[in-house]
């Protein structure tokens, strides 16, 4: 469906965004190599510059410490610049008084491993943390006591102090400043704003634990015994939303985003997809000046955890497009919850997990998740961050202008085009969303007209384009990069770099809206293109280059100093699948592929889930990168593109199929035998289980690996981290039936419950999916 034609209009006459020290300035600090972070009242930068940081959330004490580095680096390899993590004090102390810190919950390997990819690390430390675990992290013994948990009670204090003299214990030595990893500290969470089960009352729901009463004063005091016991890092870190209580001094407040929200019942579509200014006007009611700190996320939503109640599915699209609102919002620090699902490891005596929720499995729906999985949201969260990689320090300072009627704009309204500008001095990015959660936008047919103070500004030059349902876009205007003056253009900037003497700027091109780039005349000499690669017009004041979308063409650029630039145009496709290495064998070097790519002691990681070849292109196409050689499979180099700019090779594994042994011995459960005799050329056997039911468990040997709530989709379960196991256990797969009828229930003696009507429960399909993959570096002669 389209709405009809819309010419949107701006008039960009206002003053830049205020910027001063603001109240985190004192809290910057440099390591031992000299680098920095330091904060305006706007942004965070890092080494004196401006900067975006995409900050991933990863529980390290829910994956398997063997797999810790691989799963860090792919992190890395997505985009991610800082990681924050829980140590959940019941995780450690679940009995009173004995530590563990062994294993899955080993904070130290897990911070040694962030330092040694150079991964800052910002610990969220409870005590009370909530994340989805019993009783929000406290252990079940504290409630054994006479006192009350998050207060200022003496005894609850004297319970904090000691679990802060163990954290404080692990991490020394490992603050930013002593040339370690960790920036920044949590303590509590949520206070003042939100409570979590009872899980230790043990009788049913409906008990809670305390949101706290004491306001800022508790947490002045757990900074007071943080600090006491050596915790001391540049900063501390508040969850700040719903009027959570913030300290005065020393603290970062941090925003959270969600649109598919369990504890909402029969939730209606949600306001995260609408554009305002964070930074004047927050989101929901927040207790402290909002113009004194920059606009920080560290939940936005990275997914979401499917309850037994709840059990939302949550678009790939939703994650790019609240990233994108939140960007244009003013917002200049982009925290996933969760970036990396997990699994709840088992306690001692009991599950670990909040009622309602799965006992082990922690997916999230995350972009990386629970045995490693990599979602599609991953591969958009990763070109947004190449984006800011590059143009970050650009887009920093720039200020929200909100369009007239934008506040007024509801998220069931599917009419109004959403949008907004930053800018600074007139020049900036337009900000486009077109989706919403729980309702379908429809295509939008548009032009864009925007008069600034460096003048006029149209998307596109001529005519209009078209704004599809579900997405989102970034246009520049007014944009001097590297010498070259961009008036406007209908493609969206992705990274740049150098390949040997000329600049390379990567823009890709969205569905719907033909490629165009305008360039002012005073900065181009000359604009070149032959065949295929684009059109190249001209008026009095601008070239106008339409390029055509792919990796094989280009447009080159010389700019008035005689100096050479390229554009390359990629398409969508290949935009979600652009990778970034900084130093990847001597030279910065974008590697385009239909494989997973990260970067290990100098080899790149390539990886693809069920197909047994794989492409990349790698630029700048020269030596070293252009005399590969591979671990496992047949690499070969494809003839160079025009220009050669780019690189391609194919990389093919002989094919392997998982033979597997399944026995049903009802149609709810099923007994999988797994070969555990893997090809050199696959690390990883994945199941993929078609179900209709309620809940679902896999149990190997005498223990549940992992279990699931059916949302919709299929079951998945990573088998890597289990395989030395599978020669001598079968994996049992258990679902308990989806009730579509009526449930009597009443007491007569005892509790009696009657069902009429029909229990679904079977199991449709199990298959094996192998992930090739293989270690690629350069051929030394």
């Amino acid at each position: 469906m389209n709405i009809a034609n819309a010419v949107l209009k701006l008039e960009i006459g206002q003053a830049n965004k205020t910027i001063h020290p603001g109240k985190l300035a004192p809290h910057a600090g440099n390591n031992p190599k000299g680098e920095s972070f330091g904060f305006t009242n706007f942004y965070m930068t890092r080494n004196g510059e401006p900067s975006i940081p995409i900050v991933g959330e990863f529980h390290f004490s829910r994956f398997s410490y063997l797999h810790w580095e691989e799963e860090l680096l792919k992190m890395k390899a997505g985009g991610v610049h800082l990681l924050a993590t829980y140590v959940f004090w019941n995780f450690h102390e679940e009995e009173e008084g004995v530590f563990d810190w062994s294993g899955n919950r080993n904070l130290r390997h897990f911070i040694d491993l962030c330092a040694k990819h150079e991964l800052p690390l910002i610990l969220r430390i409870g005590p009370f943390c909530h994340g989805e675990v019993r009783n929000g992290g406290i252990p079940d013994w504290v409630f054994r006591y006479p006192l009350e948990v998050r207060s200022n009670d003496e005894r609850y204090l004297s319970l904090a102090r000691r679990l802060y003299r163990e954290i404080s214990r692990q991490i020394q030595g490992t603050y930013y400043q002593e040339g370690g990893p960790v920036i920044a500290v949590q303590l509590e969470n949520e206070y003042m704003h939100a409570g979590a089960p009872l899980d230790a009352w043990g009788y049913g729901s409906g008990q809670f634990v305390t949101a706290g009463t004491d306001g800022s004063a508790h947490l002045a005091e757990l900074r007071r015994i943080a600090e006491e016991v050596g915790i001391r890092p540049l900063f501390f870190t508040a969850t700040a939303w719903g009027g959570a209580a913030v300290p005065e001094e020393g603290t970062l407040p941090m925003l959270a985003g969600y649109a598919y929200t369990p504890w909402i019942p029969n939730q209606p579509p949600s306001r995260e997809f609408l554009f305002q200014d964070l930074h004047v006007t927050p989101a929901e009611p927040v207790n402290y000046d909002s113009l004194e700190y920059p606009v920080a996320y560290c939940e936005m939503a990275g997914g979401m955890q499917v309850s037994y109640k709840a059990r939302p599915y949550v678009p790939a699209e939703s994650i790019e497009g609240m990233t994108l609102v939140k960007l244009g919002s003013g917002s200049n620090l982009l925290g996933y919850y969760m970036y990396h699902g997990g699994s709840n490891p088992i306690g001692r005596k009991t599950f670990l997990n909040e009622s309602g929720l799965p006992k082990m499995t922690y997916d999230y729906q995350s972009p990386l998740g629970e045995f490693g999985r990599v979602g599609e949201s991953y591969d958009r969260i990763r070109a947004i961050s190449l984006f800011l990689q590059s143009f970050g320090s650009v887009l920093a300072p720039m200020g929200t202008v909100l369009p007239e009627g934008q506040e007024a704009i509801t998220p069931e309204d599917i009419a109004s085009i959403r949008w907004c500008v930053r800018q600074k001095d007139g020049s900036g990015f337009v900000f486009l969303n077109n989706f919403q959660d729980h309702v379908a936008l429809p295509d939008h047919r548009l032009r864009i007209e925007l008069d600034t103070p460096q003048g006029q500004a149209f998307f596109p030059q001529t005519g209009e384009f078209t704004l599809r349902s579900g997405l989102g876009v970034i246009l520049p205007f007014n944009l001097e990069l590297d010498g070259l003056f961009i008036a406007s253009a209908t493609v969206q900037l992705l990274t740049r770099l150098e390949a040997g003497d000329e600049t390379v700027l990567v823009f890709y091109a969205h569905d719907g809206m033909e490629p165009e780039i305008v360039l002012r005349k005073t900065s181009v000499s000359a604009v070149e293109t032959e065949g295929n690669h684009g059109r190249v017009e001209e008026d009095e004041a601008n070239w106008i280059v339409r390029p055509t979308a792919g990796l094989q063409h280009q447009i080159f650029v010389k700019k008035v100093d005689g100096k050479a630039v390229r554009l390359v145009t990629l398409t969508r496709t290949e935009a979600l699948q652009t990778y970034r290495f900084d130093g990847l064998w001597g030279q910065d070097t974008l590697v385009i592929s239909t494989s997973h790519l990260a970067v290990k002691d100098g080899q790149l990681i390539c990886t693809s889930p069920g197909q047994s070849s794989m492409t990349l292109s790698l630029c700048p196409a020269s030596a070293p990168s252009a005399r590969l050689r591979s671990s496992t499979g047949v690499l070969q180099a494809a003839a160079e593109h025009d220009g050669g700019l780019f690189q391609t090779y194919t990389l093919e594994f002989v094919a392997y199929t998982p033979e597997l042994a399944i026995a049903s011995p009802t149609d709810r459960s099923a007994l999988v035998a797994v070969p555990a005799d893997w090809p050199e050329s696959v690390s990883d056997v994945w199941l993929h289980i078609e179900y209709d039911g309620d809940v679902a468990a896999a149990y190997l040997g005498d223990r549940m690996l992992t279990d699931h709530i059916h949302y919709g989709l299929p079951w998945e379960i990573g088998l890597k981290q289990v395989r030395h196991e599978l020669e001598n256990h079968q994996l049992h797969l258990s679902i308990t039936p989806l009730r579509q009828g009526t449930v009597h229930s009443f007491v007569n003696q005892a509790y009696v419950e009657r069902f009429e009507g029909v229990e679904i429960a079977k199991i449709h399909d199990i298959r094996a999916i192998p992930h090739y993959s293989a270690r690629l570096w350069p051929q030394v002669e």
